[in-house]
């Protein structure tokens, strides 16, 4: 099979949904559609309805390389004639070389790019501008590919990687992410990396209480390979799922030990998609922290709830020192609360007012909800809508609300800005405080 036997139309890249406090908001995917098929999957539910047959079945979507070069290439020339309107919000982001993000809803490594190669492709042209990167991949071959591994030896100092592994249980992975190499391979492919000097994180998420619970075996396993950080999240649930996403979940129940959709819904304050209490989450993340600390790891949560037990605002594992925080986000904002006390939106603005003055309802693959919402919205800039979340304490997607209630407001500054007092003043006492068992 020809990788011209795709369609190449899938429009990437885009903004992340994360966009308030996310580092690197512009991701990039190569496929529109994941090779693995892993129960977790946090872009099934909405892709398997917007996507025919995501899982299994069917070619996927790929982006056009030329459509993506000839952004990058316009971007740093300014040529704003040369593309379309959805491709020139990104222009300041490219101009500044701000990192992007590869790999945020299907895998740029799985097994459509070895069998297209279109990651290649691009990876090639990336190369030649020497732009920043930072991937995400559960793949291994690729790091025994001299094709792939050429290209990375030269770019240790601005391409990182995040190897995701959930357990070093190899059943366990077996039968929750299937089609993926075991636990060891992608030990290996840390290891092939680091060697050449890449920067790797291991991407221990989703954390799956009774299939992650070996963490710290498989944190020393990425330590002796070379990992030099660690980034968690805890799964997710979707309580609207279908009735297959419901089987997906009680797959997962079977190998985790426990009914993991009843478990959610008692233990989870949010509608919709449920992340479980801080109460629960809060031991288990101070627990990995600590121990990754004691091998000398930088540690990384990028979980909305323990966000401040980040070693920088960057939630992926992107060393500090490439400038990850000057985009401007909630995440930079709980690191500087909790290193003064409290926080002003002007402590993280001047990001915000550099990469998102373009209209909030044309953000590139963002989901903006209703016609209603868009209408009157129509005339708001992403900026604008940042700053307003800010401003807006029962937003949900707030600094107040969205946290765990480590960031409260005391009041306005003299921009009119709600000002956030940094509130957790003893982690594991407020982690005991909510939880429900």
């Amino acid at each position: 099979m020809e990788k011209d036997t795709l369609k190449q139309d899938y429009q990437s890249p885009r903004w992340s949904m994360e966009i308030p406090d996310c580092s690197m908001p512009m991701t990039m995917d190569t496929y529109s559609k994941c090779a693995y098929n892993c129960l977790y999957c946090f872009s099934y539910f909405q892709k398997s309805h917007t996507l025919d047959g995501y899982i299994g079945g069917g070619q996927p979507r790929c982006v056009n390389p030329q459509k993506v070069i000839d952004l990058f290439e316009s971007a740093m020339k300014n040529d704003t004639a040369a593309v379309t309107k959805y491709y020139l919000q990104f222009f300041p982001y490219i101009q500044n070389r701000r990192i992007m993000q590869w790999g945020g809803l299907a895998d740029e490594f799985d097994e459509w790019e070895r069998r297209h190669g279109v990651t290649l492709e691009l990876l090639k042209y990336f190369d030649k501008i020497d732009y920043p990167l930072s991937f995400s991949t559960k793949a291994a071959w690729w790091t025994q590919d001299e094709r792939y591994m050429s290209l990375f030896r030269k770019h240790a100092h601005n391409w990182h990687v995040k190897i995701s592994i959930i357990t070093a249980d190899k059943e366990k992975a077996r039968k929750i992410e299937k089609g993926v190499p075991s636990p060891e391979e992608r030990i290996a492919a840390i290891k092939r990396l680091a060697d050449m000097g890449i920067h790797v994180t291991l991407r221990l998420r989703p954390f799956i209480i009774g299939v992650s619970s070996d963490f710290k075996q498989l944190i020393s396993m990425a330590y002796k390979a070379g990992a030099d950080s660690v980034t968690t999240e805890f799964f997710c649930m979707e309580s609207r799922a279908d009735e297959n996403l419901k089987k997906r979940y009680a797959e997962m129940s079977k190998i985790a030990g426990f009914d993991i959709h009843k478990y959610y819904m008692e233990n989870s304050k949010q509608h919709g998609y449920k992340r479980l209490s801080r109460g629960v989450k809060a031991p288990i993340i101070h627990e990995m922290r600590d121990y990754v600390h004691s091998l000398g790891m930088r540690f990384h949560v990028s979980d909305a709830f323990c966000r401040e037990c980040n070693d920088a605002c960057n939630c992926c594992g992107v060393p500090p020192e490439w400038g990850v925080s000057q985009q401007g986000n909630i995440g930079q904002a709980i690191i500087t609360a909790r290193e003064k006390g409290q926080v002003h939106f002007s402590d993280i603005s001047e990001g915000i007012n550099k990469y998102f003055s373009f209209p909030w309802c044309g953000a590139a693959g963002y989901n903006t909800g209703s016609n209603k919402a868009r209408a009157l919205n129509y005339d708001t800039t992403m900026a604008q809508f940042l700053r307003e979340n800010w401003n807006t304490p029962s937003k949900g997607t707030s600094p107040a609300k969205g946290y765990g209630g480590i960031l409260r407001p005391i009041g306005r500054d003299s921009n009119g800005d709600i000002v956030y007092k940094y509130a957790l003043k003893g982690e594991e006492e407020n982690g005991r405080k909510e939880q429900k068992h």
